[in-house]
């Protein structure tokens, strides 16, 4: 809380900000942010200026006002979309202007088309994507057919509950001939025995609820073939704590699997894409705040993008205290 503390004093010193704006500029969850106002306001250091949605410093803070040291070019994520990413992207959004709207029974939410295409362009750069058969945990983002435009897979299955997404999936899929499969699956039941370990990649952007989120990623691991493949899940700070993502990582060592790469805040969901304002009122986190901070005047839902790779069972020389046999560019002997 100490550390959530200070991201919100010295983003406040840089101007006053809405309730959404300081969520997109810490590391902690919801409910660490609201007990951190309440404390910060009973403590009379920050208050809410009702007319305007902002929260402001009420003395001096000790505190550097707040840097944006990300790179502008990349907004901090590291990769662009170029080339044929780029071209598939204005394919791919033109294609999508009447693709079904998310469902809310089912925690559906969308990420924007430009995040879909860097995370396209990320895997493309691991070499996750040419020659990769590819299985999808639940598609409403309809990556799958971004993926299936760009014609580098091998394979490319979807494995969804929701009946609109699947159908949506086929017909656009048919339409431009894609490699793209589908399959109504309900994710409380094992994986098939055929799609186990049959599967170079797997891509899931899975519920923040613990056991939802873990049900993802077992099924997504038991699709891995073995002692080897890669997998790519999103998970938030806002909603997961830090205990969730022990679990997952846990998980991921108990089945050899190493996280190769964890990209912060790295895909956005617009709140117009996914028109849940009306479903705010209905949210947990309106009844814990204890002020009418207003709706959300920017996009402040992200997840990370977390890429984790299996590990094959060899042992590790601890002969020298320097070199082993992966030190290439270390004196013989050391």
């Amino acid at each position: 809380m100490e550390r959530t503390e200070i991201q919100i004093l010295r983003a406040l010193k840089e101007s006053p900000k809405s309730f959404w704006e300081l969520v997109t500029l810490q590391d902690s969850t919801l409910s660490v942010i609201v007990v951190t106002i309440k404390s910060l306001m009973d403590g009379g250091r920050i208050h809410f200026d009702s007319s305007t949605k902002t929260f402001q410093l009420l003395r001096n803070e000790k505190y550097h006002p707040r840097m944006d040291l990300r790179c502008k070019s990349c907004n901090g994520k590291g990769v662009i979309v170029d080339g044929i990413f780029h071209k598939t992207l204005q394919q791919f959004t033109s294609m999508l202007a009447r693709r079904p709207a998310p469902d809310p029974n089912y925690n559906q939410g969308l990420i924007s088309f430009p995040d879909l295409a860097l995370k396209a362009s990320f895997m493309y750069e691991r070499g996750d994507l040419e020659d990769r058969a590819i299985l999808f945990i639940g598609d409403d983002d309809l990556f799958s057919l971004y993926l299936g435009m760009l014609g580098m897979g091998q394979r490319i299955l979807v494995l969804d509950i929701d009946k609109q997404v699947l159908r949506f999936v086929e017909e656009k899929a048919g339409e431009l001939g894609l490699n793209v499969e589908t399959m109504e699956f309900d994710l409380n039941r094992s994986l098939p025995h055929h799609l186990r370990h049959a599967f170079d990649v797997f891509i899931s952007e899975p519920p923040e609820g613990i056991k939802g989120m873990l049900t993802f990623l077992k099924r997504g691991i038991k699709s891995l073939a073995e002692e080897e493949g890669t997998g790519y899940i999103g998970i938030t700070r806002v909603e997961s704590s830090l205990p969730k993502w022990y679990e997952v990582q846990t998980i991921l060592t108990r089945n050899r699997l190493v996280i190769t790469d964890v990209l912060r805040n790295f895909s956005l969901y617009p709140e117009g894409e996914g028109e849940w304002e009306d479903l705010y009122k209905d949210y947990p986190i309106t009844g814990e705040i204890p002020i009418d901070v207003g709706p959300p005047n920017i996009d402040w839902y992200s997840s990370c993008l977390i890429r984790f790779e299996a590990v094959a069972k060899t042992s590790i020389s601890r002969s020298h205290f320097y070199g082993d046999r992966d030190t290439w560019v270390t004196l013989k002997g050391l």
